[in-house]
């Protein structure tokens, strides 16, 4: 009788191969950590004061009344450090505060050099007794003598510098087609505005409808009174339709009519 077969399977036992490590994964992610630590100890290093310290300060800039050796003498406490930590903002607000500096870039120059570029405040009129304006109509001081001539005076309320001076350049510009100049522009508390000329004559255009007076002071004076500026101390424009001459004292001319 044949030998009957067992029952049951024999049971296999199977080996598990381990997985090769990726190395590429992790591989990817240790670069970047000592990147990093390499971009970290690098800017450290730089930032110290021995290793790349400001040598230079040069300037630049078109100088009227700015003061050059001042600048540098006032800029140079601040240039102190690296050429990375350098503090640039104190820098330049301690160049502003001088007289006539509007604006300061500062520029890097690698590796310890500094930059200045210097933009000097233009000014187109006189604010009050001791301020100025700029083309922007912002006011500055000066403490120097350096007086720029032929500026006109401006005055108004507190405050009130950017109106009148965009009241004095509109002006400027109808008054120079007919070769007068404002030497001095005032708008008083009620806003009512007057004016001087170069030729002495005083010029009241009140508040209400000041600019159609100013029109019609243009007109009425190329027309008909140009001829008699010499005589004329005020043209007072407050009328509805018309104006008032005052003459100055014992230069009444033979001036009878309308105009």
């Amino acid at each position: 009788m044949a030998r009957q077969a067992k029952r049951g399977a024999s049971r296999k036992v199977m080996k598990t191969q381990r997985q090769p490590m990726v190395w590429r994964n992790l591989l990817q992610p240790i670069a970047i950590v000592l990147m990093l630590v390499a971009a970290i100890a690098g800017l450290s290093y730089t930032q110290q004061t021995p290793t790349l310290p400001i040598l230079h300060v040069t300037v630049d800039g078109k100088f009227i009344h700015v003061d050059k050796k001042a600048l540098v003498k006032a800029v140079t406490p601040y240039a102190t450090g690296s050429f990375l930590s350098v503090n640039v903002a104190s820098l330049r607000e301690a160049g502003e505060a001088l007289p006539w500096v509007k604006q300061i870039q500062v520029r890097r120059v690698w590796p310890d050099s500094l930059h200045l570029i210097v933009e000097e405040q233009v000014a187109v009129a006189r604010w009050k007794d001791k301020w100025f304006v700029n083309t922007k109509g912002e006011t500055f001081l000066s403490e120097n003598n350096d007086i720029p001539k032929g500026l006109a005076i401006l005055d108004g309320p507190e405050s009130s510098h950017e109106v009148v001076v965009q009241r004095y350049r509109s002006m400027s510009g109808v008054l120079a087609k007919h070769k007068l100049v404002i030497t001095h522009l005032e708008m008083d508390l009620r806003r009512a505005w007057s004016l001087t000329l170069n030729n002495e004559i005083k010029v009241v255009l009140g508040r209400a409808e000041s600019e159609k007076r100013f029109e019609r002071f243009i007109r009425v004076y190329q027309k008909e009174l140009q001829k008699y500026k010499t005589h004329i101390a005020v043209m007072d424009m407050r009328y509805t339709n018309g104006l008032s001459v005052i003459w100055k004292q014992g230069q009444k001319p033979n001036f009878s009519g309308k105009v």
